[in-house]
């Protein structure tokens, strides 16, 4: 499985559908695909997730480029790898896909955000290519060990997938409900020597702020699920760059006020509020 030369090669159409790229950015990756960006740094990248694929060690690339063209370069070349992998361990097609997903999803939202070819969050889908994240429902899932004690609930070396959560579509009640349930019956089958009890989630939206503005709403929902791990701590621009795709407050005038979250981030902002990370958990 540390090969990617054994995986089936795509075809260059197939493999832009896996990876639910939009017409517009397939210009962009065809070019990256002929050789567009260094090839020194990509085959770097290439190694460096080759190496780490299903080590579920997600290590700070600090040694190696941060070009974003070399990392999705290597992301299209690996692609063929990764759906070996995923079909090695016994996952469906369908869990394949989106989860891979996530790659055309970030070239829309940067595209969105700068009107240009590009992918801001390449340091995103590291977790993607060395084999710890699973798009199961409305909710995705990192496998990783847990690195903290926390009492009834996890302690180091055990295993505690994170939530995370895909800029699509609400986030009702029925659908956590349902990712829940399927990461319940996920883990257990594909993981069997990693026994899960236990998934944590650490964002935003799990700002005690959201559970005093937005009660009885789905995010305040999603948010009481978890049992709060620690405190908060302060991140000034995190909802602006999830919901606007921008961590520049000089801009915050212009952005629109057109959801009632929008709105309340926007204010909040105003007052030169920071927002927070919130942690938390939950039994499977």
């Amino acid at each position: 499985m540390k090969n990617p030369d054994r995986a089936r090669p795509m075809a260059q159409d197939e493999l832009f559908d896996v990876l639910a790229i939009a017409e517009e950015d397939r210009i962009g990756c065809a070019r990256l695909l002929a050789g567009a960006v260094d090839q020194a740094a990509v085959a770097e990248v290439t190694a460096w997730l080759t190496a780490r694929l299903g080590s579920f060690r997600e290590e700070p690339p600090d040694a190696i480029t941060t070009d974003p063209m070399a990392w999705l370069t290597a992301y299209l070349q690996l692609t063929p790898m990764i759906v070996d992998f995923h079909r090695h361990l016994g996952v469906s097609a369908s869990v394949t896909r989106a989860t891979l997903a996530d790659v055309g999803r970030n070239l829309a939202l940067h595209r969105r955000a700068h009107a240009e070819f590009g992918l801001e969050t390449w340091d995103w889908m590291i977790a993607h290519y060395t084999g710890m994240m699973f798009a199961l429902g409305r909710l995705n899932f990192m496998v990783h060990p847990a690195k903290e004690t926390i009492e009834g609930a996890m302690a180091p070396g055990e295993w505690v997938p994170g939530i995370h959560i895909p800029e699509f579509g609400p986030l009702t009640a029925e659908a956590v409900d349902a990712s829940l349930a399927q990461a319940k019956e996920f883990f257990p089958r594909h993981f069997p020597d990693k026994p899960i009890a236990t998934v944590a989630c650490v964002s935003w939206l799990l700002d005690p702020y959201l559970l005093e503005h937005l009660a009885g709403t789905n995010i305040a929902s999603f948010a009481r699920r978890f049992t709060p791990i620690g405190q908060p701590y302060d991140d000034a621009t995190s909802a602006l760059f999830f919901l606007f795709r921008t961590r520049d407050l000089d801009e915050l005038p212009a952005l629109p006020r057109d959801t009632t979250l929008r709105r309340l981030v926007l204010d909040r902002a105003e007052k030169g509020e920071p927002w927070q990370i919130g942690s938390g958990y939950l039994r499977l």
